[in-house]
């Protein structure tokens, strides 16, 4: 598998497509950083008081890597079938097993490339522009940590994909889909936690007054098992994961790495499973 793995690096070192994505997250993490900068000055020009500082900036790249990789993933390795390079590596006596790992481990490693570009561009800027971070030390380290699992996962999917569908088309449509559909799956389930457990409803009267009413229960505030149900898809889905990296809303990173390595676990078990089945015509 070491010279598999060797092939793959050396691939990504030519691939105009690894450059490109790794350039956008070093501009998205320095432009972010940017961002929150004149966000800042905004707010001081007001008068409202600083109310910005680096932190969220830190973790978006969780979020984007996520995005990014359903593009690279399949275009990377879907290169494999089109060009017949997975039937020339069976042939010169490479097995399936070696094959899978070494493409799960170069996506991992790119994954992990892109997240310390946006990272260490991100922290630079932030740095030179002054910004402040209320994270210490070993908060951060554990929350880099605890996400860098989550693009791992991400990887693990889109490996598993990528190998199962020998149409790099296809396989790029159905990553990028999967992706904005686990997407808005957080978005709602985000909304309906977050939903207040009581609601007011306020009238205009004749002569202009606003009036409260009393606060009634909520019927979509999620009580009781649904909670949990909907509390757990928000801590397991990789999506959701990302969402809670992006606002700084992680209360368990340690919770999240570990359904994040069952997902990598689970996915990469499955897709050898899978893939030792395949017919590679």
């Amino acid at each position: 598998m070491t010279k598999l793995l060797s092939a793959n690096l050396l691939r990504l070192r030519k691939s105009m497509l690894f450059w490109g994505c790794l350039i956008l997250m070093l501009l998205l993490g320095a432009g972010f950083s940017l961002y929150c900068f004149l966000d800042r000055r905004t707010y001081e020009t007001l008068g409202v008081g600083y109310v910005s500082n680096l932190d969220p900036v830190l973790f978006r790249y969780v979020l984007l890597v996520g995005i990014l990789m359903a593009v690279f993933v399949p275009l990377f390795f879907g290169l494999e079938y089109s060009d017949g390079a997975i039937r020339n590596k069976l042939v010169v006596g490479h097995s399936r097993l070696s094959i899978y790992f070494a493409n799960l481990i170069t996506a991992v490693a790119a994954a992990l490339v892109f997240s310390a570009a946006y990272f260490l561009a991100a922290l630079a800027a932030g740095m030179a522009l002054a910004l402040p971070v209320q994270l210490g030390a070993a908060q951060i380290a554990l929350l880099v940590l605890s996400s860098l699992a989550l693009t791992a996962a991400f990887s693990a999917l889109y490996t598993f994909v990528a190998m199962l569908c020998a149409r790099k088309a296809a396989s790029a449509v159905a990553c990028i889909l999967g992706v904005f559909l686990l997407l808005f799956a957080a978005i709602y389930i985000d909304g309906r936690l977050k939903a207040p457990e009581f609601v007011s409803s306020y009238e205009l009267s004749v002569n202009g007054q606003v009036s409260q009413s009393e606060p009634e229960p909520n019927p979509h505030y999620l009580r009781g098992a649904e909670r949990e149900v909907y509390q757990f898809l928000n801590d397991f889905l990789p999506c959701s994961q990302a969402s809670q990296y992006t606002s700084m809303d992680v209360a368990n990173p340690a919770l999240l790495a570990a359904y994040s390595l069952g997902i990598l676990v689970v996915s990469a078990g499955a897709g050898i499973a899978l893939f030792r089945r395949k017919d590679l015509k």
